[in-house]
This record gives structure tokens, sequence and C-alpha cells, in this order.
């Protein structure tokens, strides 16, 4: 029998190697992992981006809606998906910076994400039935205290609740929240004027306040949002500094190769450019916001520090 020299099986290990490494880049069905149910403002979102993806790496992107736990299943869903490119998943400041905070048994932390970029940045919009006899921060205190607390406000997650304590603490409103399961109910309690105000993403809201069934009293940015120039922020009613924006963000597993998240990153990017994906975006209302990657690890971390001790605050923190 012939002994096949050491040399040639190097090479011929070195080869396979390089074969593996060289492989293409989608090679299948990309899955893009949504953790909320379909018709929100999530879904909206990942499917408009998803589109522009498939375009982008000339390969099918596939958006798959898992539900539950407020985003937790689904999230964990992903992180626990192979780290290589072929699952990724929208991280939003709810799942990534709050949930660990509120939950006991989240299973993941930022450190679990690879970030590929932020895709969207969104305040919260404060808004109230056309009845409540008030139309800014200054007036809604004055009829808070005219009614003795008897105000309340209407949440359907838990970022838009966190939001609005925020807003609590640093305005003293005397606001009982109410909250629901999702955003569809809560703006039908507020449009039948059985509760009186909302806090939720503009995605939820903008269709109602153009057609004049809920009316507006403050955006949560620090600045004005674009599609709603003429209401004055939080920070312009009083309170400098006020400053609470909701995010969107494309994230994969950690230790997806580096080569593989600069190929989504520069999809992504391309995608966001798309003039036919920002006035997607901006019917939607939200404003398209890229980011390097490791711009978003920062944000994703710097969001989670931020928000441990507002939870804490809130009587929240479960970790």
């Amino acid at each position: 029998m012939t002994k096949t020299p050491l040399r040639l099986v190097a090479a011929c290990l070195l080869s396979a190697a390089g074969a593996v490494h060289a492989a293409p880049y989608p090679n299948g069905p990309i899955r893009f992992i949504v953790p909320f149910a379909p018709g929100g403002g999530t879904d909206v979102v990942a499917r408009i981006l998803a589109k522009e993806l498939a375009k982008e790496l000339d390969a099918t992107v596939v958006v798959e809606n898992k539900p539950g736990a407020n985003g937790i299943i689904g999230t964990k869903a992903a992180l626990q998906a192979p780290a290589d490119g072929q699952t990724i998943v929208l991280a939003i400041e709810a799942t990534v910076a709050m949930s660990p905070w509120l939950y006991k048994n989240t299973g993941y932390s930022y450190k679990d994400f690879a970030g590929i970029s932020q895709v969207s940045a969104q305040p919260y919009l404060l808004v109230a039935n056309p009845a409540v006899k008030a139309d800014s921060l200054r007036s809604l205190s004055e009829l808070s205290q005219k009614e003795a607390g008897e105000l309340n406000y209407a949440t359907g997650a838990s970022a838009a609740f966190l939001a609005g304590e925020a807003l609590k603490a640093a305005t003293h409103l005397d606001m009982l929240n109410i909250p629901y399961k999702g955003s569809g109910e809560a703006i039908s309690d507020v449009v039948g004027g059985r509760v009186q105000l909302m806090i939720s993403s503009p995605v939820s809201v903008l269709p109602h306040l153009q057609q004049g069934q809920l009316k507006p009293i403050a955006v949560t940015s620090r600045e004005r949002y674009r599609l709603l120039p003429d209401l004055p922020s939080v920070a312009e009613q009083g309170y400098p500094g006020f400053d609470v924006v909701g995010w969107y963000g494309l994230a994969a597993p950690a230790g997806t190769p580096p080569e593989i998240i600069r190929t989504l990153h520069a999809a992504t990017q391309k995608a966001l450019e798309s003039p036919e994906l920002k006035t997607q975006f901006q019917t939607a209302g939200v404003e398209p916001k890229g980011s390097s990657s490791e711009a978003f690890d920062a944000l994703m971390k710097s969001e989670t520090q931020r928000w441990e001790q507002p939870i804490r605050d809130a009587g929240l923190f479960q970790k």
C-alpha cells in the first residue's frame, strides 16, 4: 500500500479549508426574525427592509414573526440560531435594552448580539382624545391638578410605558397607566374616550392624528418630529434635556463571522438609501437611520445601561 506524503495531505487540507472559507454568502434564504406579531410597527418596518435587503444581497429574505413574552421568545430563537449569517433579527430598545431588566429569565443580554446596523429612530408621542381640554403639557398639568389625579394614559408596549414613566418623572404629571396587550386595543379605547391619553410610537397613532381622532400633546425627542413639525417637544415645553427616542436595528447571533457582518452591513446601508424605502418608512412614521456595526453595538450597550435605573425607580426591576 502506497503511503500519501504528509505534504500532499497538508496541501489537500489547506485547499479544502480555503474552499469552505470562500463559500459564497448568503448560501440560501436568510431568515429574518421579527419577535412580534404581524401587522404592528416592527413588522411593517421589517418587511419594507427585507424587500430591499433581498435586492441588495440577491437572496430570498424570509420574514418570520415569532411573537410572545414581549419579544423575548423570538429574540431568543434568533440568538440561538447558528452564527452563520443565515438568521438575523430585528433588535429594538424594548427587547435589547429593557427586557433584560424587566424579566428574570430573558436568557440573553446585549453581549449576545452581533450588531449589523441601526435602521431607524423614532420618538414617542403623547396624544389625547380630542375631548381632553388640554393641548400642551402645561395645560395638561393644570387639568391634572383640577381633576385631582383622574388622568390616565394607555400604553401597548413596555417601551411606551417606560417612556411614559420617564415623562411623569420629569414633568410630575399625575397620570395612571392603563396597560394593554397591543397598541390596537389601546388606540380604540383612547379614540372612544374610555381612556384620555396615550403614549405610543408614531407608527401606531399617525393615521388617527391625520384623521382627527386623536390630538398631539408632545413629542419625546429633543428635537421636533419631522412628520409633525408644529408639535413642540417635551424639552421645548419647559423640561430641558428630556430626550427619549425608540430605535430599531439589525443584529445577528454573537460570533457571526466579521466578513458576513460586513456584507450584511453594506447591504443594509444601501437599502436605507433606497428612495422607495425612505418613502415607505416615512408613511409608517419611521425615520431611516443607519450606523456602523460598531456604533450599533455601542448603542445596544449604552441603552441597556441607561434603562436600568428608570426601571428600578419604577419598581419593575426583576434581574
